[in-house]
């Protein structure tokens, strides 16, 4: 599976050079991965008593016990000065570091299992989560010249007392995982082994009685440590903080170091067969590149996303479809008639979609004159009105509808008007958003004229701004009917009426060849809507 995945690097690099793609960015990027790598994604196994203790180490977690792997750091260090310098010496620096990487990381996998001791590193974590507040406040403030030095200021300052927070007692009342979060690992002391598998066969009856039982096989005594591997340690060791680590155990870390080891090496090449094959902004695109690579790995494996999985489950998508077909429209013999139930409640999921983005809309008209700022900059109390208008805008989109489903469901009970509240709620936001930037879009003589005049603030607004902002907001009101349409099926699903609803009843008793017809005319209305919006906003914008 590991020479997949430098395969894939060498064919994306090879691809992307026969494409007159640069080579350098994937140096760079394939140096700066594989550093943050080296120190942030988990890489193997380290395995206690208990599997809550098992430990899963990055490359720089177990460097005192393998000190090897300092030449990763190296690789990455020699990519970035050899990109620096340009065209061969890039494609040399790609090649060199992407072999050195690859030479480390296969000698790590092939050492076998062996005991270390665990050692937390106390504050680290908390002081990164410091660091990485001021650095946003910093970056969001650095193109305002005059709020640059106090705010940055002041962004450390708070920095410093939230890892002064993060860091006491209080702190780790609220994130006890944040203590000693990141770990270390050093050699056992002289014997420590020895003691382990002494420990481990004696224990060995008691076990295996246990697992006896529950129907295990029985375990055999062992001569060595390497005779533990996919097994526990004895609690005592584990309590002493020693654990068993795995190098061959991989994690989601294994797989995109060899892919980015094997991206750097084929970019490398390709340079050097093509030196002009780079670009002014290498530096900027790769780091770009690195950082999409770097939170998409981890995502993917918190979402425990996986093909073969897909794979494993078509027989059920398959024996799914074969429930749900052909639909059942009516059996009047049992009283039943889905077809007719399924047209009242997407009359109903219309009809919560209608009312919430109408109710919405009459709110948000008014409040997004207040969130212009192009109408609320002539005195400080204006502004203070814009700047709370804004804020409510930007709290409110922030709560989903879905979860203002659920507290209007716990407050009115089940049924349209939770759905009703939630979607109106919401969409307040959304809509006051977008009318608020169509009204700072205006075109500015009609204001100016009127207010040269002496015409009052509703005449401007009346005659200057609203003929040229109201087909704006027509579109932007159609545009969000369609979206709540589609908001209203899910809020359905947690008891706020609709085809959401006849759905989620359906799907939990099996009748899927009734669920199947709402699915169908699901498809039918959003199609219409969508073309019918399209064509009316076409004709009013």
């Amino acid at each position: 599976m590991l020479w997949f995945y430098i395969a894939l690097g060498l064919l994306s690099a090879l691809l992307s050079g026969l494409a007159n793609g640069s080579m350098r960015r994937f140096v760079v990027a394939g140096s700066l991965a594989l550093s943050l790598i080296f120190v942030a994604f988990p890489f193997s196994e380290a395995l206690g008593f208990l599997s809550r203790e098992t430990i899963s180490p990055t490359l720089f977690g177990v460097l005192p016990t393998f000190p090897i792997l300092i030449l990763i750091p190296l690789a990455s260090v020699l990519g970035l000065v050899g990109a620096h310098l340009g065209r061969r010496m890039s494609g040399l620096a790609g090649v060199l570091g992407g072999s050195l990487a690859l030479i480390v990381g296969f000698s790590w996998l092939a050492r076998s299992p062996y005991l270390a001791q665990v050692r937390p590193l106390n504050g680290l974590m908390e002081a990164v989560s410091s660091l990485s507040f001021v650095a946003v406040i910093i970056l969001l403030v650095w193109g305002r010249p005059k709020l640059r030095l106090p705010l940055s200021a002041a962004a450390i300052v708070i920095g410093g007392l939230v890892f002064w927070w993060l860091n006491s007692p209080v702190g780790y009342r609220y994130f006890p995982n944040a203590q000693g979060y990141y770990k270390v690992f050093i050699n056992a002391p002289q014997g420590s082994e020895e003691r382990l598998v002494e420990a481990y066969n004696q224990g060995l009856d008691e076990l295996n009685r246990q697992r006896a039982r529950i129907g295990l096989t029985q375990l055999e005594p062992i001569s060595s440590i390497t005779g533990l591997e996919g097994q526990k340690i004895p609690r005592a060791a584990a309590e002493e903080g020693f654990r068993l680590i795995n190098p061959a155990s991989r994690k989601y870390g294994t797989g995109i170091f060899f892919l980015l080891a094997g991206l750097m090496l084929g970019a490398g090449l390709m340079q050097l067969w093509r030196p002009n094959l780079e670009d002014s902004n290498d530096l900027i695109s790769g780091g770009l590149f690195t950082a999409v690579i770097l939170v998409l790995t981890p995502a993917f494996s918190a979402t425990d996303f996986s093909i073969t999985r897909l794979v494993e489950g078509w027989p059920f998508f398959l024996d799914f479809l074969d429930r749900a077909w052909p639909p059942l429209l009516s059996q009047p013999e049992f009283s039943r008639f889905p077809l007719q139930e399924v047209a009242s409640q997407m009359l109903i999921t219309l009809e919560i979609a209608l009312v919430g983005t109408f109710l919405a809309a009459i709110f948000a008209i008014p409040m997004s004159f207040f969130a212009s700022r192009n109408l609320t900059q002539g005195n400080a109390f204006m502004r203070t009105v814009f700047g709370l208008t804004r804020g409510f805008f930007n709290i409110d989109r922030g709560i989903d509808t879905l979860i203002l489903a659920l507290i209007f469901v716990a407050a009115v009970g089940l049924g349209p008007l939770a759905g009703v509240m939630a979607m109106a709620i919401h969409s307040i936001a959304d809509l006051g958003k977008v009318y608020s930037e169509s009204i700072e879009n205006v075109d500015q003589g009609p204001i100016e004229a009127l207010e040269a005049v002496g015409a009052s603030g509703s005449n401007v607004v009346r005659w200057a701004i609203l003929p040229q902002v109201m087909p704006l907001f027509v579109g932007w009101t159609l545009y969000r009917f369609e979206i709540n349409f589609r908001v209203s099926i899910v809020l359905g699903l947690v008891g706020a009426g609709g085809i959401g609803f006849f759905i989620q009843e359906k799907m939990a008793s099996g009748q899927y060849n009734q669920m199947i017809i709402a699915i169908i005319a699901i498809i039918i209305v959003v199609n219409i809507i969508d073309f019918a919006s399209s064509w009316l906003r076409g004709r009013l914008v």
